[in-house]
C-alpha cells in the first residue's frame, strides 16, 4: 500500500474526530465488501482446482492482488491513508498526529504519531480534544 511522507504536504485533507467518524461507514462499506470478495475469489480458486490447480492459484493471486489494490485506490479517494490489511489513517488537525481505525472496530478510538506504526497506537481518552477545527486545507 502506499504510505505518506510527513514532511510533505500530500494534499490529504485535516479531520475533526468527527469528521473521521462521519466518514467511517464509508470505509466500513468498502472494507466489507473487500473482504467479501477476496472469500468469494477463494471459494472460486478452490473449486476452479479441481480443473487446474496451478492455473487456479496464479488466477486467485491476481484477483487478490487488484481487490486490495482498489480497496486502497478506493480509500485514498475518500481522503485517508490504507494500511497494511484494512487498517485506515486519518491526518487529524494535529499536524504529528493521526486517527487510526482498523477493521472491526465501530468507531475511531485510537491515534498515534506519524513517525509511529499501528502496534504503538493508543486509546483516544479525551475525544473532546479532537473536536475542533480550524481551516488546515
Amino acid at each position: 500500500m502506499n504510505g505518506y511522507n510527513p514532511v510533505v504536504d500530500d494534499g490529504m485533507p485535516r479531520f475533526t474526530l468527527a469528521q473521521a467518524n462521519a466518514l467511517l461507514p464509508k470505509i466500513i462499506s468498502l472494507t466489507e465488501q473487500t473482504v467479501a470478495d477476496l472469500h468469494e475469489a477463494r471459494d472460486r480458486m478452490e473449486s476452479e482446482e479441481l480443473f487446474n490447480e496451478e492455473d487456479a492459484r496464479q488466477s486467485y493471486e491476481v484477483q487478490v492482488g487488484l481487490t486490495l489494490e482498489r480497496w486502497a485506490k478506493n480509500v485514498r479517494r475518500l481522503g485517508a491513508y490504507p494500511k497494511g490489511y484494512f487498517t485506515v489513517d486519518f491526518k487529524s488537525a494535529m499536524t504529528d498526529t493521526l486517527f487510526c481505525w482498523t477493521l472491526g472496530e465501530k468507531e475511531i478510538r485510537h491515534t498515534h504519531k506519524i513517525s509511529e506504526n499501528f502496534k504503538l497506537r493508543r486509546a483516544i481518552a479525551h475525544p473532546e480534544a479532537y473536536a475542533f477545527s480550524f481551516s488546515l486545507n
